[in-house]
């Protein structure tokens, strides 16, 4: 019987370990691609790298991490939905929580290597971001579209696309593309 009790309490100790040990390392991202953080493990901890700063959230003992950031009091967490899927929030929890999928950054540089046409017309409307201060948000927004272009299958650019055609129509003064070969007719 005792056996029995040993083996029972190191099969529950070996799937609680496993829960805790997903390979969340990698870049994750928003679905509308509008924010992103690189996810590191270390020592049973994930560390958030923004641009900015290194946010280090601990285990709260509920298969969640949280962080309390000093500056402006603020706690949040993240929980581990599976290797790819990270859900971010605020606590208390108030909304929707965010949901970020890791990103295949290699693949998507391949990508963007193999589809020079698209990553050359990205290029030249955030040129024009830099250039043109009255248009920079427009112009961002056609870079960042003919980005996810070069980068993603027909059906995800689509989708953001007319995502990104909705907003532009709400900000421009006139009803005018201002970038058919980014975000072409259909979605316009």
């Amino acid at each position: 019987m005792r056996n029995k009790t040993i083996r029972a309490a190191l099969a529950v100790l070996a799937m609680a370990c496993a829960v805790q040990a997903l390979a969340v390392e990698g870049t994750f991202v928003l679905a509308d691609g509008s924010y992103s953080i690189t996810v590191e493990e270390e020592n049973g901890n994930l560390v958030v790298v923004e641009p900015n700063k290194r946010s280090v959230y601990t285990p709260d003992g509920s298969g969640a991490y949280t962080f309390h950031n000093a500056n402006t009091g603020s706690d949040f967490y993240m929980r581990v939905l599976d290797d790819n899927t990270l859900e971010a929030g605020r606590l208390p929890q108030t909304g929707t929580p965010s949901i970020l999928k890791k990103v295949d950054v290699a693949g998507a540089m391949a990508a963007l290597e193999s589809n020079d046409q698209y990553t050359a017309i990205a290029e030249r409307y955030a040129s024009l971001a830099e250039t043109d201060p009255d248009n920079t948000q427009a112009w961002s927004m056609c870079a960042a579209a003919a980005f996810k272009r070069a980068m993603s299958d027909e059906a995800d650019f689509a989708a953001y696309a007319t995502q990104t055609a909705a907003v532009l129509q709400q900000i421009l003064v006139g009803t005018a593309n201002p970038c058919p070969d980014a975000i072409p007719a259909q979605y316009w």
